[in-house]
């Protein structure tokens, strides 16, 4: 039987989700009084790996009114590694009745590079209270 071999002296690298591939999560569901920004879920992409972040789901519901009301919300923050911070989803909500709430859901692909960090993290920033908090994410995490 014969050999495979790629044109010239380079070997073809195999494509990422034959390279290792691993699935990964992370869930938080909680219900919380006013709190100042508060990390819930942290992933950070390891040496020598890549990955595909694949889905992204946030949720804010407000559960006993707040005496002062202003905004609760569930964030999912992405630091480049030596790059500044920025949000990539956001669920808030700013009224303040038994129920409210608000979701925001982001499909599709985001590479990240090793020492790239993804942050879930909830706010409240009313007077009294109570909203319950749901941040979930999946990615696949490969050799790079």
């Amino acid at each position: 039987m014969g050999r495979i071999k790629s044109p010239g002296k380079y070997v073809a690298r195999p494509a990422w989700y034959d390279r290792n591939p691993v699935s990964r999560n992370g869930y938080f569901a909680g219900a919380s009084g006013p709190h100042a920004i508060t990390t819930r879920l942290t992933y950070t992409c390891p040496a020598g790996k890549k990955a595909i972040l694949e889905v992204m789901q946030a949720r804010v519901d407000r559960e006993i009114v707040a005496t002062t009301p202003n905004y609760a919300q569930a964030i999912f923050e992405f630091e480049p590694a030596g790059g500044t911070a920025y949000y990539l989803l956001a669920a808030r909500i700013l009224t303040n009745n038994v129920g409210d709430k608000e979701r925001a859901e982001l499909g599709g692909n985001l590479t990240m590079y090793p020492g790239d960090v993804l942050r879930g993290r909830t706010v409240d920033v009313s007077t009294g209270g109570q909203c319950a908090y749901q941040l979930s994410y999946k990615l696949t995490e490969f050799d790079a």
